[in-house]
């Protein structure tokens, strides 16, 4: 395999990883909003339990 070939593949690779790890952190932080039922920018920035 020449040197082209082999750094696309790493590329394509660490694209592929890079999406997956984006869906999921989505996935999660989609769950989180509805769990807590957060409707404003305001709420989704401010922790659970911090009422500063």
């Amino acid at each position: 395999m020449d040197a082209d070939t082999l750094l696309g593949c790493i590329i394509v690779a660490a694209a592929l990883g890079l999406l997956t790890f984006l869906v999921l952190w989505s996935r999660r932080s989609i769950r989180r909003i509805a769990r807590n039922g957060l409707g404003s920018v305001r709420e989704l920035h401010r922790e659970p339990g911090d009422e500063s």
